[in-house]
Parts: structure tokens; C-alpha cells; sequence
């Protein structure tokens, strides 16, 4: 007997003398044909593995492209395992590829098995069409008549070596090959064109995997790191109706289609609503009207797997639709932009769940096209579908916990719909397609598209007009009325005129390089910011104050040019007409509808995390906007004007550099109260969670008080300690901030109303121009008198109350600086 057989049998009965795991056997022969591998899988990239005819395929040349076991996770210590899988060849490509298993899938930064998914480190164990069967470093020739038709490739392994063993078909095969390690522990994954050291293509062959088997006492099953079949659920609480979402994987033809909601009533679950899946989006939208708000609900919803012979196993997804906070505090976790090298995000994550808000919105950019690792398909259609939902998946894998139990909106922007920039223009089509981002229209299909919508904004109460635009594209603007707040909900970039329709200047349409004295070319007549229909649904809410107490504009972007330097401290930029500072006539006609009802802004996308007082005629005469820190930052911005020379005017008491009043490039007045800008050291690349830290990343969390009518606003940074908040490193300079809901009002209106006194509190007051009916002011007084401040002067009619009790002052003369004159109202 040959030496290394004998000690391979040696290590085998010791192997077997040990194993007390029962085992694991996954032969996918009861599995229908479908994208989705199962919920014991993660597969990397989603749209490149299928099961098909009982086998797990491969269908794309992603290096590296693996399917993760999530459930059965190889634990440190001592103990001993054996994986085994069957391996076939289907199609052998143009740069010879390679297959076989990673062992011992581990993240040093995060143990969490999604960290392991996507940044894990293991080891290789495979054969290569280049003839040769590999473990780690080690290699063998494989025999000349090797079959790749069917190969089974064998691991045993401990804490301290590993010993492979490959056979084809007819047994034919290389010697065992062997290896030390020190410790192993983690996932283990079969994967389809490997790394293999100084292997610089790892092909583009396809194959097949079949009886994954693993084994062992070092091996722990951990049922918990399941992902599915109902991967996650958002939902919204409002007006007593309640939308909820399911979001599936890509279940095949021959699976379930039908979703049940239950709700928990006296002790049992009741189901109270069963929808089909949209095939596209692979979601199930449930609306509940009549919904009791003073009360929590426990919901589950429920997914029945059908396996081939027939089975049926029903999986949950269970959280709670909490009672409506009206009689306390709101707290909003406010995020935006997640690039996927903090995933999954766990110090934001944690630090999130521990501040317990009580609704989330994430802004836009729940995904980036390198997310993953991998790149986007853009075509066909269904690819890029698929190719947008693998990546989306992460979004709700990371916070899919937080959100089963809290209210969520959610807005998609340029990035989810595969765009650097986006200029929709009502959804036209980008002419010529796919190629530079500074010009009109979408390069994606409209069914993807819409998949991107229904799968972020389904849970979202139906829009206020859902009439299709453009290609008949979808639409979501809406409002959400939470804890007497009313958020309006708008896209600041679907329609959106192009720059190129202004742009004057070589290079980039939508980089401005050098200021102008006459800026009037940039407001050429037609040019759009937020469309007539959303402007219309904004005139609507902005008077609708049913059971609020204040109002908040949710968008994507802040409405003003607030950076300096994109991409890099050298990448000076004067002007970019991708922020919401252009066009300036529409950016100004929205300031002057917020300010009327004394509204919020609350925005992400810039990766700069902002607090910024509008400006119209005068710095400050506007209301507020807070731009949340990213979760991840990718792509930079600064905004430095001290290092450009620029006159420090009206700095806060704070004194933190770069900030006070500035004019952006298009004209807009900003006072910038606050800035999170990322320091010159940017790179960590010994951690990804210092990386985001450096990186300016990290979450907002705003709490309305609607007793006090305050709103205190928390920059939080990505691993901040919350609990025991050091207040220069945990938060951004200059925050927190604490505003009154009046403040939304701009400073320096000096036309006064009379003071007015009201037997009942907190009515609502609406002023308006006597003669032309123009809208002044209109919010919710605090307590029982006020005294109005107007930008214009004139006669006007205020009224008192709402819902059909109400008084009306007619012929009401406004006074500049001082007005002596009481108006008493009796109700």
C-alpha cells in the first residue's frame, strides 16, 4: 500500500470515528425549474445559476460566480467535515474555466454569513479544463483521458489539513492531493470559474453541480441564516390603510404563485388576503382598508412550497404593523445611496435598530451597478431584470429585519434604474441608448423600469395619479400621513429636462466649469424640474391637513448646488446640473410652495451629508433641508469654499469651516448651517467599515415633536456609538440641530398680520391674497394665538379652523414691522 493511501485511510477512519452531524444532502430532484436555487442558497450573481432537470447550472463566465450553503456552516475549533458534489461539464468556453467548491467562506471584518457571501475568504477546491485538480495551492495533472462529463470531487478536512480526492465517471482520476491549514471555519460554496493564483482569465466555460453533500462534527446547522421564500416585506401605515409588500426570489412556472397575508387575531392566524406574484417583480402587493391604527397587528405571510412530487411546505415571514404614533414623538431613520463594499452594513444596522425609529425612508440608490461584484446586464429584458433584482436582493438582506416591524418609504433613483445620472423627462426613451449619463431619457426598458418601481414603492399608498407617463412607464408619487406628520413623496429626477437643452459649453452637458454673468440661458422656457403633475399634486397636499401637525417633502436630492469637489479633492467642479439647484425657476417655485406650509425637506444622494437653509430673494427665506449621510459612500463630494477664497459671510456660532451664506453657481442663495465633509485620507484597505467611516458615510435620524413643533436632526456617522455618543466623533460637525417647525417659514418677512387669539388650540390658519385667492401661509398654530409674517403686503382672508368648522376674517390689512391690532376668534 502506497504511503499517502495509507494515510488517507487513516485520516478517514479518524474522519468517521468523530463525525456526530447527520449530514446534508442537497440533489435538487425535487426542486422545479427556476432561477432561485432555494432558501438555504445564495447564489452570486443571481441571474447567472438556474436549477434545471435536477442539476444547479451555471449559465454565465462572472469569476468567481458561486451558489453559498447558508445553513450549514463549518464551525472553528476542532471537529472534521466532508463536502462532496458532483461536477458536469455543460459547455466549455473560449478561455478554459474551472469548477469545484470554496472551503471556509470567511469575512475577518464580519462574521455574518451575508458578509461571508460576498467577501469571504476561503479556499479553492477544484479541477480546471487546463488539466490539472487543485486544493489551495496545491496541484495534480489530471489523467489525459479525464471525463469532465461527470466528475465527483471529495474534501475531508479538519482544523489543521485537508485532503481532496476527484474521480470522473469511470473512477478515473489524480492522486489525492493534500494541505495544511491553520483553522477553517465559515461557508462553504460550490463555484463555476474560479481564481486560481496567477490565473489571469478564469474562463467563461458552464457547468453543472449535483448531490451537494456535507457532513461532519465540525459541521453546525444553522437554520436561521435562511434567506426565503419570502425574502422580505415593507409596508405603510396610513390615512387606516395599510400596503404591504412580499418580496419572492425568482420562483419558476411550476412553483406556487399565490401569497397569503394572516393577521393574529384573538390568538390565531387568520388569512385576511391572498394575491398572486407579479411575475416580473416577483412581488405580492396587499392593501387593507378600514385598517384600526390605535392598535399593533402581528402579520405573517405565507408561502407554500410545492416541490415535484408534490409536497407542500408552508414558510412564514412574520413582523408586526404598529399602532399609528400619534400620541408621542416621530422618529424618522432617514437613508440613502449603499454601496455594497459596507455590506451588510452592521454598525449602521445595529446602531439603527437601536435608536428604534419609528418609520424609515430610503432616499434612492438602494443599489449600485458594481454591487455584488459583479456587472449589470442590460439587456434583454428579462437579464436586466433579474441582473437589478440580484443586487436589490442585498438591499433587503441587510435591512429587511428592520423593516418587517417599521413603516418604510422608499424611492428609486438614477442608480437603481442602471444610471449615473438621470434626466427623465417623463420617461422618454434615452435616444441612441445606452452611452453617456449627461443627457435626456432612460436607457432601460420600461418593463425593467417598472419592476424597479413596483419593487421599491409598492407598500407606498397608491399614487395620486396613477396615469402612466411616457412608454407607460409607472409613476408613485404619493403621500404618507405617520404620526400626525404628512410626507409628500416625489421624484426630483423622472421628470426632469436634460441638460443638453441649456448647455452651451464642450464637455459634459451637465458640468458647468466656469461662471456666467448672465445666467438666464439656464431657464429656457419649458425646462422641468418636478413636472406639472407632481407640482399639481403638490398644490393639492400642501392645503390638505387632515390629522397633521407638520409637514415633510420627501425627495432625492437636495435643492441647491452644494459641493465643490466630485470624485476626488482635485475634481473641482463650478457647476453640476445634476443637483437639484437646476433649473433654478423650478428649484424656486418649489422653495415658495414649501415655505407656505412651513415643510421640511428631507433628501439624500449627494454623499455629503448637509444642513442647508433655502434662500430666494434674501439668504434664509426659505425652509430647511436635511441631506442624509450616505449608508456607503462611493463616489465623493466636499464642499470646500474656504479652500477656494470664498468671503466667509454670516458663519454659524458653531464656527466649523465652510459654512454660512453661499450663492451656488445657478443663483441660489444657501445658507449652509452644517456640512459632513470626508477628510483627505478616503481609503482603508484593511476594513471596509473604517473605509465607510472615513468616507463620510453613515445615517440621518430626525424626530418631530409634534407637541413642541420641533424637529431635532442627528447626523450619525457609520460606526458611531449611539448609546454613548462621543460628540465629536460620533456625529457630523454641526449637528445635532434642533429647528421649530416655524422656522420652515424663512426668516425676514416684514409684512405683519394682526395678532390673532383662538378659545381653542392648535387650529389649523390658512391666509390668502383677498383678491387673486393666492395661497400665503398655511399650518397648524401652535397652542391658542399668532401673529403672521408675510413676504408680501396686501389685503387678505384668513380663515380659522377646518373640516367645517371654521371662521373666516376677511379684509385683513398686512403692516410692515409692527401691527398693533388683536383679532379674537370664538369657536
Amino acid at each position: 500500500m502506497k504511503a499517502s493511501t495509507l494515510a488517507i485511510s487513516f485520516f478517514l477512519l479518524a474522519f468517521i470515528s468523530c463525525t456526530k452531524h447527520p449530514g446534508f444532502l442537497a440533489d435538487f430532484d425535487n426542486t422545479n425549474d427556476r432561477v432561485w436555487v432555494g432558501k438555504n442558497f445564495w447564489s452570486v450573481p443571481l441571474e447567472d445559476w438556474k436549477v434545471e432537470n435536477g442539476k444547479l447550472h451555471c449559465t454565465g463566465s462572472v469569476p468567481r460566480s458561486r451558489v453559498n450553503l447558508l445553513t450549514q456552516v463549518l464551525q472553528p475549533g476542532d471537529g472534521n467535515f466532508k463536502a462532496s458534489v458532483k461536477i458536469s461539464l455543460t459547455q466549455k468556453g473560449d478561455v478554459p474555466g474551472s469548477a469545484g467548491l470554496l472551503l471556509g467562506l470567511y469575512d475577518e471584518e464580519d462574521p455574518d454569513v451575508r458578509a461571508a457571501c460576498y467577501f469571504g475568504k476561503g479556499i479553492n477546491a477544484g479541477v480546471s479544463l487546463q488539466g490539472f485538480a487543485f486544493l489551495k495551492d496545491e496541484r495534480a495533472e489530471l489523467p489525459e483521458n479525464f471525463d469532465f462529463s461527470e466528475v465527483t470531487l471529495t474534501v475531508f478536512g479538519n482544523n489543521h489539513q485537508l485532503k481532496m480526492k476527484v474521480a470522473d465517471k469511470n473512477g478515473i482520476g489524480p492522486e489525492e492531493l493534500s494541505c495544511n491549514v491553520e483553522g477553517i471555519r465559515g461557508l462553504i460554496a460550490v463555484a463555476n470559474n474560479m481564481v486560481l493564483g496567477d490565473n489571469k482569465k478564469p474562463g467563461n466555460s458552464h457547468f453543472s453541480f449535483d448531490n451537494l453533500a456535507l457532513s461532519g462534527s465540525k459541521v453546525a446547522k444553522q437554520p436561521e441564516n435562511a434567506f426565503g421564500p419570502v425574502l422580505w416585506a415593507m409596508h405603510t401605515l396610513s390615512k387606516n390603510t395599510v400596503k404591504l409588500m412580499a418580496l419572492l426570489p425568482p420562483v419558476g412556472e411550476q412553483d406556487n404563485q399565490e401569497v397569503s397575508l394572516q393577521l393574529n387575531k384573538n390568538g390565531k392566524w387568520e388569512t385576511v388576503a391572498t394575491e398572486q406574484i407579479e411575475p416580473q417583480s416577483r412581488t405580492a402587493v396587499f392593501k387593507l382598508n378600514n385598517w384600526d391604527s390605535t392598535a399593533d397587528a402581528n402579520y405573517r405571510v405565507e408561502y407554500i412550497e410545492k416541490g415535484k412530487d408534490g409536497t407542500a411546505t408552508p414558510d412564514y415571514f412574520e413582523g408586526t404593523i404598529k399602532k399609528d404614533p400619534v400620541d408621542r414623538p416621530l422618529k424618522l431613520g432617514g437613508l440613502t445611496c449603499q454601496f455594497h463594499f459596507g455590506f451588510p452594513y452592521t454598525p449602521l444596522v445595529q446602531n439603527l435598530t437601536k435608536l428604534a425609529p419609528d418609520i424609515l425612508y430610503f432616499s434612492g440608490d438602494q443599489i449600485y451597478e458594481g454591487n455584488g461584484g459583479y456587472p449589470i446586464k442590460r439587456s434583454p429584458v428579462d437579464a436586466s431584470i433579474l441582473s437589478y433584482l440580484g443586487k436589490y436582493y442585498m438591499f433587503g438582506w441587510a435591512f429587511g429585519d428592520l423593516m418587517r416591524n417599521v413603516p418604510t418609504i422608499c424611492t428609486p433613483d438614477d442608480h437603481d434604474v442602471f444610471h449615473g445620472n438621470l434626466w427623465g423627462e417623463s420617461g422618454i426613451p434615452k435616444p441612441g441608448g445606452a452611452g453617456s449619463s449627461d443627457t435626456r431619457g432612460f436607457i432601460q426598458s420600461v418593463e425593467m423600469v417598472n419592476v424597479v418601481n413596483r419593487t421599491q414603492c409598492g407598500q407606498l399608498p397608491d399614487p395620486y395619479d396613477p396615469t402612466p407617463i411616457e412608454q407607460e412607464m409607472s409613476v408613485w408619487y404619493t403621500d404618507v400621513n405617520y404620526g400626525r406628520i404628512s410626507f409628500a413623496i416625489i421624484s426630483d429626477r423622472v421628470y426632469k429636462t436634460g441638460p443638453e437643452a441649456v448647455s452651451d459649453w464642450e464637455g459634459r452637458h451637465d458640468h458647468m466649469k466656469e461662471p456666467r454673468k448672465d445666467l438666464s440661458f439656464l431657464d429656457k422656457p419649458g425646462v422641468e424640474m418636478i413636472g406639472e403633475r407632481q407640482t399639481k399634486f403638490l398644490n393639492d397636499w400642501i392645503t390638505d391637513w387632515k390629522n397633521t401637525d407638520m409637514k415633510v417633502l420627501l425627495s432625492q436630492t437636495v435643492f441647491a448646488n452644494v459641493a465643490t469637489h466630485h470624485g476626488a479633492l482635485e475634481g473641482y467642479l463650478y457647476g453640476d446640473l445634476d443637483s437639484g439647484g437646476w433649473p433654478k425657476a423650478g428649484r424656486d417655485k418649489l422653495i415658495r410652495l414649501m415655505r407656505k406650509g412651513a415643510v421640511l425637506n428631507i433628501n439624500g444622494d449627494q454623499h455629503l451629508p448637509s444642513l442647508v437653509q433655502y434662500g430666494l430673494e434674501n439668504y434664509r427665506d426659505g425652509g430647511w433641508s436635511f441631506c442624509t449621510p450616505a449608508i456607503a459612500t462611493m463616489y465623493l463630494r466636499w464642499f470646500l469654499p474656504d479652500e477656494l477664497g470664498t468671503p466667509v459671510v454670516e458663519r454659524p456660532e458653531h464656527g466649523y469651516p465652510n459654512t454660512g451664506m453661499y450663492q451656488d453657481a445657478f443663483g441660489n442663495k444657501n445658507f449652509v448651517y452644517a456640512i459632513g465633509n470626508p477628510g483627505k485620507n478616503t481609503v482603508d484597505r484593511e476594513s471596509r467599515y473604517n473605509h465607510a467611516q472615513i468616507r463620510s458615510s453613515g445615517f440621518g435620524m430626525i424626530t418631530f415633536d409634534q407637541t413642541e413643533r420641533t424637529i431635532l436632526m442627528d447626523a450619525w456617522r457609520f460606526k458611531a456609538d449611539v448609546e454613548n455618543p462621543n460628540p465629536v466623533r460620533d456625529q457630523f460637525p454641526g449637528w445635532p440641530l434642533k429647528i421649530s417647525q416655524f422656522d420652515n417659514l424663512g426668516f425676514g418677512a416684514n409684512n405683519m398680520l394682526p395678532e390673532i387669539t383662538i378659545n381653542k388650540p392648535n387650529q389649523l390658519i390658512q391666509i390668502r391674497d383677498e383678491k387673486t385667492g393666492k395661497l400665503e401661509q398655511i399650518y397648524r398654530i401652535k397652542g391658542n394665538s399668532v401673529q403672521p409674517k408675510l413676504y408680501d403686503a396686501g389685503i387678505f382672508k384668513i380663515t380659522i379652523g377646518e373640516n367645517g368648522n371654521q371662521k373666516e376674517i376677511s379684509g385683513v390689512k398686512s403692516r410692515e414691522e409692527k401691527n398693533s391690532k388683536k383679532i379674537s376668534v370664538e369657536f
